[in-house]
């Protein structure tokens, strides 16, 4: 998996599977006129039943190595939802084996038959075995892992709008990283500083909340800081809660 590049299903059509589908061709119309000359020995007439079947077979690979190459894998029964969008299969090493061996299921059955099972569950996309956080869900099922975005910011960091759809948490999360990574970390993706300025801009209140409880919070650990490096243990209420220290003279 970590050998494959963008045009390696390319390279093996053009360097592998052409040329040797060309040079079966040359056999078969050798024999062909072999047995139009009425030459053809019995050994002859059984090499070419033998090279017919395997350009059969030949042929049908290229075809699905050329389906998944330039559009994607085929929809495997009724019960598996189509590829919303064709589009060329690339590898995403993000996605893993499991993932990605999936859109190639019809070039590794009978070997290898998990990968059709995990393709109509990535289609399907229901209950534990929904895999829209893949880049390569979103490449062929890109509606509705979209629209599964727009409601969860999990799937919104994975697929690289976070600040499109979710940019108030956006915000807090970049907040908090800068005290914990660096001072200028930014969440970077495609059209976030547009989102962040827009965010700051339109909801000012909300962002000027969100920047508040960060500092707060960051104070609350900086004096938690201090009494451990003094030797003194944070102090908690009845139960347990250390969001409400005990000040000085408070009883």
């Amino acid at each position: 998996i970590h050998r494959w590049s963008s045009n390696t299903l390319q390279t093996l059509l053009a360097d592998h599977l052409i040329p040797e589908r060309r040079s079966i061709e040359g056999e078969l119309e050798d024999l062909q006129k072999a047995r139009a000359r009425r030459e053809a020995t019995r050994a002859m007439e059984n090499r070419y039943a033998s090279m017919q079947q395997l350009y059969e077979e030949l042929v049908d690979f290229i075809n699905a190595v050329s389906q998944i190459a330039e559009k994607g894998p085929p929809q495997p029964d009724d019960r598996t939802t189509p590829r919303e969008k064709d589009t060329r299969f690339e590898m995403d090493l993000d996605d893993g084996v499991m993932i990605n061996s999936a859109a190639l299921w019809p070039l590794l059955e009978p070997q290898w038959k998990d990968p059709k099972k995990w393709w109509k569950e990535l289609a399907n996309a229901q209950g534990r075995k929904d895999y829209d956080w893949a880049h390569l869900a979103k490449r062929y099922f890109p509606t509705r892992v979209e629209e599964k975005c727009k409601q969860d910011p999990s799937l919104g960091v994975a697929h690289g709008c976070f600040w499109k759809y979710h940019p108030a948490v956006a915000y807090r999360w970049e907040l908090r990283l800068q005290d914990e990574i660096a001072p200028d970390f930014t969440i970077d993706e495609e059209g976030s500083d547009e989102y962040r300025a827009r965010f700051l801009k339109e909801h000012p209140e909300e962002a000027q909340d969100i920047y508040d409880k960060e500092m707060t919070r960051r104070k609350r650990n900086a004096r938690r800081e201090n009494d451990v490096d003094d030797g003194v243990g944070p102090l908690f209420d009845q139960n347990g809660d250390d969001e409400t220290e005990v000040e000085n003279g408070d009883e």
